[in-house]
């Protein structure tokens, strides 16, 4: 003995003449019309909307005060959002975040990471102390 049908007028019912091929009916329609506009119990709840955020302090300082350029600005207003974004919703941070660098880097040029010298460089450098060493212990013995 299976489980009873589901009665029209239900979304259950709807999906059942599609699955079974039979026309649907008015009632079954609206049911699950009615049932696409109300959110699922399932599904999880919305993030609030984010707030926008506001822009740097004093976005038209006075005259006497430096001008401050357009790629300053920028870093300012993504400076901003970030802190937003990161207080109401962290999963949204790393577009954001990447914009940020990239402001950040044509404001103030790109940080150099140091370089790794090559084999023959640190070689050519044990060399160079070795023989200020031999030099140095020559010298002084």
């Amino acid at each position: 003995m299976g489980r009873p049908k589901a009665p029209c007028g239900t979304d259950a019912a709807y999906r059942r003449h599609l699955r079974e091929g039979v026309e649907v009916d008015d009632a079954c329609r609206r049911a699950h019309a009615d049932a696409g506009r109300k959110p699922s119990k399932r599904s999880k709840p919305r993030a609030p909307r984010t707030p926008t955020f506001a822009p740097p302090a004093d976005p038209h300082p006075s005259d006497d005060a430096e001008q401050p350029d357009d790629m300053k600005l920028i870093v300012d207003t993504l400076r901003t959002a970030f802190t937003t974004i990161a207080e109401s919703d962290p999963t949204r941070l790393a577009p954001i975040s990447r914009e940020f660098r990239a402001a950040v880097e044509a404001v103030r040029g790109p940080a150099d990471a140091p370089k790794e010298l090559s084999l023959a460089d640190q070689l050519a450098q044990a060399r160079a102390a070795r023989a200020a060493r031999a030099a140095g212990s020559g010298a002084t013995g």
